[in-house]
């Protein structure tokens, strides 16, 4: 019978062979992990769900305007129709005046509200708001052809959701009086198309933003465009994320509340770094006219109030540990750690006349898939870290124990149990890293190369030492 000549260069037990076989079987341990990633992703668009759910029942993630005026006006001006025939037109519409200054100053007391192994962080936020108008120059470069109902002026303000409102909001003004605020249903709270132009003023045009915002108005006390110094309370609940739109050309705002893990958000950097104190955290804002954007006021048939409300300054409450991103990053480097646990087997192989079977290295790859599964459904109930640390402690114990009975040797059963700990613990390290995973992680696999050809450097992967002595 004629010998397959193949076999001649790659003769029967060698090592190069079994190093090929075992490169095949980390590729197909690629397969169960796809299958576990695919349920991280699931189980995470489960948690926003229900974490959406419970934030709704309290408001939502809120962002809130604050004192604005609202100013009717008749505009007349002659237009031509299809026949070329001029005639005199009037409409009627509304402008908004920002407040040449404005400060913002919100506490929020935070509890974490849970619907089975879910959560979702609720706040309750006191605010105050004071502002001062002066629409003479606000107005200033407005058609003059606009005629002003200063009788009929309003303070409005906005939320993202007025069923949370826990108080009934008046406005104060300078002269001690006060009126309450009512629900506005005249005012379209939606920002215009991209391409809208604004012919009253000039400015450019500021891509708009979707907007689901609800407003509420009070009458002001003005008879002719002098100077308004107002002042506010307001009292509401919300969810995960609590935001104040930059309601006046000169914002000055201030957050703070009993959470420790709050991040600084929205369109404008803080003036200075989250500061920690002894009641929680502290957040300060100071957006000056020219960093805000927008012009001194606007007319609202060419200006959408979300285009405010997305300048906003933000603060959220998403939990830092992560759980499902921590586990998503590891099964996304676990191809990886189920690589380097075979290539060891495979060098202890080289350096010994133990032999390990192709199942055996299947059976330690689902070991090795079965810890991320035990690492998700722990982290849901437990926290990533101590899950971490149960489902390693439990991984490495049978893997270490496997290894000891499979080659019947006690030491080997010790030194796996330590190299796998080494292990398990540099992926800890490389999961809690974020910003530097990739490159601790390209580090790691470096080494691991590099340490496996150091120490296979003497081996003979064709084994042809072997069978030269097998034929004597």
């Amino acid at each position: 019978m004629a010998q397959n000549p193949i076999a001649g260069l790659i003769p029967r037990g060698s090592l190069g062979l079994k190093l090929l076989l075992v490169c095949l079987l980390v590729l197909i341990m690629g397969v169960p992990l796809l299958f576990v990633g695919a349920l991280v992703g699931e189980r995470q668009s489960r948690a926003a769900q229900v974490t959406t759910e419970i934030g709704q029942w309290s408001g939502g993630q809120q962002v809130v305007g604050g004192p604005m005026l609202l100013v009717p006006y008749q505009h007349s001006y002659d237009a031509q129709d299809d026949q070329g025939r001029v005639q005199h037109r009037t409409e009627q519409g509304n402008y908004v005046v920002f407040a040449d200054t404005g400060s913002a100053d919100a506490t929020l007391s935070v509890e974490q509200r849970r619907r089975g192994i879910y959560r979702a962080a609720v706040y309750t936020a006191a605010m105050q708001f004071s502002a001062h108008f002066d629409p003479a120059a606000a107005l200033r470069g407005a058609d003059p052809s606009y005629r002003f109902d200063w009788n009929r002026a309003r303070i409005l303000m906005f939320v993202s959701d007025s069923r949370a409102i826990r108080n009934a909001a008046q406005v104060r003004f300078a002269d001690g009086a006060a009126a309450t605020f009512e629900p506005v249903s005249d005012l379209s709270m939606s920002a215009p198309p991209p391409d809208y132009s604004r012919s009253s003023l000039d400015s450019r045009p500021i891509p708009p933003p979707a907007s689901g915002l609800q407003a509420f108005a009070a009458p002001a006390p003005m008879t002719n465009p002098a100077p308004l110094d107002v002042q506010t309370r307001l009292d509401l609940t919300g969810a995960q994320r609590f935001a104040i739109a930059a309601f006046a050309q000169d914002t000055t705002a201030r957050i703070h509340g009993d959470r420790r893990d709050a991040h600084a958000e929205g369109y404008f950097q803080s003036s200075q770094p989250l500061r920690m104190t002894q009641q929680g955290f502290a957040l300060e804002w100071r957006v000056p006219f020219v960093a805000r954007g927008l012009e001194k006021a606007a007319d609202l048939k060419n200006f959408g109030l979300g285009n405010a409300a997305s300048r906003d300054m933000a603060v959220s409450f998403v939990d830092p540990d992560d759980i499902y991103r921590g586990v998503g990053r590891a099964v996304a480097y676990g191809i990886m750690f189920i690589g380097i646990v075979f290539l060891a087997t495979l060098i202890f192989e080289a350096v010994s006349s133990r032999k390990a079977h192709p199942a055996q290295y299947i059976l330690v790859g689902l070991a090795q898939c079965v810890f991320y599964l035990l690492l998700l459904s722990l982290t849901e109930l437990i926290g990533f870290t101590l899950a971490f640390i149960i489902a390693a402690a439990a991984t490495v114990g049978l893997l270490a124990y496997y290894a000891g009975a499979s080659f019947k040797s006690r030491a080997v059963g010790v030194r796996a149990f330590a190299a796998l700990a080494v292990l398990y613990g540099a992926m800890y390290v490389l999961m809690t890293l974020e910003d530097f995973a990739l490159l601790a992680g390209s580090i790691v696999a470096f080494a691991v190369i590099a340490a496996t050809m150091i120490a296979t450097r003497r081996i003979d992967w064709y084994g042809r030492n072997q069978q030269t002595t097998g034929a004597d």
